[in-house]
């Protein structure tokens, strides 16, 4: 008799091309699906869930897929909750010197850039210390981190930013 890993591991082999097209559909795009597809099987599998006792594998598949698209649906909408827009940029620079405003503009969308590239937690962290004003100890409660997470995620923007200035001599 297979292993109950084997078994799992079967199933979603079995269906995964079905799975990853409706998963696809869900969240309309391919690269997504194929990760939701294997976010289902790290969950079912960390359950520690009998493949044998399953009735109906393909239903239970595609409901786990579904779970997990909810899922990652909901940490994306988080993750651009916080990622910073470049949107109203032209408010910040001056009106007077056209050409000093299109650098300001410029280096803004570098930076704006450069923050996206970071994780999603360590671009709240500095957000929410360096935009919103919050202390250490509350966005280490409201991320569910340590205080010295926090400080880590902070300091690593700042590196970020900082070695962007040096790479374009401004700011």
């Amino acid at each position: 008799m297979k292993a109950i890993g084997n078994l799992l591991s079967e199933m979603f082999r079995l269906y995964h091309r079905e799975l990853v097209r409706f998963a696809t559909r869900l969240v309309g795009d391919r690269d997504d699906g194929e990760e939701i597809v294997q976010d289902a099987y790290m969950s079912i599998a960390g359950r520690g869930t009998r493949a044998g006792a399953i009735g109906h594998p393909k239903s239970y598949l595609f409901t786990a897929a579904r779970n997990a698209a909810i899922d990652f649906t909901a940490r994306r909408k988080i993750e651009w909750s916080y990622r910073v827009d470049v949107d109203g940029i032209e408010d910040l620079a001056s009106e007077n010197d056209p050409f000093a405003a299109l650098e300001q503009r410029q280096q803004l969308a570098r930076l704006i850039v450069a923050l996206n590239e970071l994780p999603p937690a360590c671009r709240r962290a500095f957000i929410l210390n360096k935009i919103e004003g919050r202390g250490h100890q509350e966005i280490a409660r409201l991320l569910g981190i340590s205080v010295s997470m926090v400080e880590k995620h902070i300091m690593r923007a700042l590196r970020q930013a900082r070695d962007l200035r040096r790479e374009d001599g401004s700011f």
